[in-house]
């Protein structure tokens, strides 16, 4: 089973990815932090196949963890999709230049964080081929 790491202070909103995810077919082993030191530590300790992050966050902001991500030989692959509620076009270019995989906005109802778990397993699970999460390629 594929790991999801999902970094969002907002423990209502990590409830919503956690539940739309369960309700379309739990083939995702889900863990939620809501710090992005925690995150960082959780990420050099064990292997994920994704991260749903989010930019707003106390302390170390989630363009800062994209950047460590990016940084460490043993998650600088790893698929980063930024789900937050930022809307503004500098978020959006500034999280593709320091690698982000995809930058989604929070939907805005339970119906829509159905919509974007369908939308993810159905790309990123299904039709995306990924590294192994432990891979580590020279860059």
């Amino acid at each position: 089973m594929k790991k999801l790491l999902v970094v969002d202070d907002d423990v209502i909103d990590a409830r919503f990815v956690v539940r739309a995810f369960s309700e379309v077919g739990g083939r995702l082993e889900i863990i939620h932090v809501d710090d992005a030191d925690i995150a960082s530590l959780r990420l050099t300790d064990e292997a994920f196949d994704y991260v749903l992050l989010d930019i707003n966050m106390p302390g170390i902001s989630g363009m800062e963890l994209l950047k460590r991500i990016r940084k460490n030989e043993k998650t600088a692959i790893l698929p980063v999709i930024m789900l937050t509620s930022s809307m503004n076009p500098r978020d959006v270019s500034i999280s593709y230049a320091c690698g982000a995989n995809a930058y989604a906005l929070k939907p805005s109802s339970v119906s829509g964080y159905r919509t974007f778990a369908e939308g993810f397993t159905r790309f990123w699970v299904d039709v995306a081929i990924t590294p192994a999460p432990t891979t580590a390629w020279p860059i």
